[in-house]
């Protein structure tokens, strides 16, 4: 699975090596220390080529949100094997991070909270609510793909598909942002509390 993982390999093309770039410069300096001349720097080009693809920083964290998104669906379409009880789980790990560690990858609570980080910034920049609220869209809607084909198999009880999914998907933001904001680490028993629900609530004798 390693090296289906983003950011890892050879970058295919220079927005590639763009949203790379952005991805370690943002995991080093943060959202208010990131420049588009750190930028630059971490991918080795000049900042003129950075500003002929993107109007400035916000522009270019619009791209790399939406670009984190895109890598997100490849890697679970290469994942999902069509049994939706293990789709669901797998789609729920991929957003918890449960990826192979590498030199090129962070730790997965790293990674996250590069993701909490942008997404703040969604409280007063309203290109940013848009776009988050665009990324939850789709996520909602896959969740509730992959439960409907669950109860269309008798695999799930009948259920409200988009009601679970969203109930579900807050959950997660709860213990992304748990598992980023505190010292100690209450992520453990929240997931077997996801896994129970799941279990009790979702899945048929």
């Amino acid at each position: 699975m390693t090296e289906e993982m983003p950011f890892t390999g050879e970058p295919a093309d220079s927005h590639e090596a763009i949203m790379r770039a952005t991805f370690y410069a943002l995991q080093e300096h943060g959202y208010a220390g990131l420049s588009i001349q750190r930028i630059a720097d971490e991918a080795e080009l000049s900042k003129s080529t950075f500003y002929h693809h993107f109007d400035g920083k916000d522009d270019l964290l619009l791209s790399f949100v939406e670009h984190i998104l895109d890598e997100f669906e490849r890697v679970y379409r290469l994942e999902s094997s069509g049994d939706p009880a293990a789709d669901l789980r797998t789609f729920f790990g991929l957003i918890l991070g449960d990826f192979p560690v590498t030199d090129e990858m962070p730790d997965q609570w790293e990674f996250l909270g590069a993701y909490v980080e942008l997404r703040a910034q969604a409280v007063r920049n309203p290109e940013f609510r848009a776009k988050f609220t665009e990324t939850d869209r789709r996520y909602a809607d896959r969740v509730a793909a992959i439960i409907e084909e669950g109860i269309e198999q008798g695999v799930f009880r009948d259920v409200d598909p988009d009601r679970t999914a969203q109930y579900l998907l807050t959950t997660l933001d709860g213990i992304t942002m748990q598992g980023v904001s505190r010292t100690d680490d209450p992520v453990g028993p929240m997931r077997e509390c996801l896994e129970a629900y799941i279990a009790d609530e979702l899945l048929l004798d």
